[in-house]
């Protein structure tokens, strides 16, 4: 222990107890999650996702490289389509001063049915039904 109570730590630290390595490697699987809700896949089970990129990795050492270049170019194209959506999105949410929110299903539908509104069978609802809770209690409170 040093002198001041705190566990002495490796040089390599950058203060929370992991290396410049290990933070470079956390930053490098966050981004691969960025790109797995990217393609649509974050709300599929652990098994079917593993699954489906194990399939799409055996596959891979198949592709020519023609096929590896348009495979690539997809990629592309939807990332410099959702930099332009992401600079689009963060500029109208400055200006709205609105906060991120991550919620389940069930709890959408708590608050929905806090607030005195009907929630929807279909959970692709929610999102409108929640507003229209929310319109009507802000319309009742005033």
């Amino acid at each position: 222990m040093s002198s001041n109570g705190n566990a002495l730590r490796n040089d390599n630290s950058n203060g929370n107890g992991h290396s410049h390595e290990q933070g470079l490697r956390v930053h490098h699987l966050a981004n691969l999650g960025g790109l797995i809700a990217l393609a649509g896949l974050d709300l599929e089970p652990p098994d079917f996702l593993l699954g489906a990129l194990l399939s799409v990795a055996e596959e891979t050492g198949k592709l020519t490289a023609a096929q590896r270049a348009q495979v690539a170019a997809i990629g592309r194209r939807k990332l410099d389509e959702r930099a332009t959506g992401k600079r689009a999105w963060k500029s109208w949410r400055r200006a709205q001063e609105l906060h991120a929110i991550t919620l389940s299903t069930a709890q959408v539908r708590d608050i929905i049915e806090a607030l005195g509104g009907q929630t929807p069978e279909n959970p692709t609802h929610l999102m409108l039904a929640l507003s229209q809770a929310l319109t009507e209690a802000v319309s009742e409170a005033d």
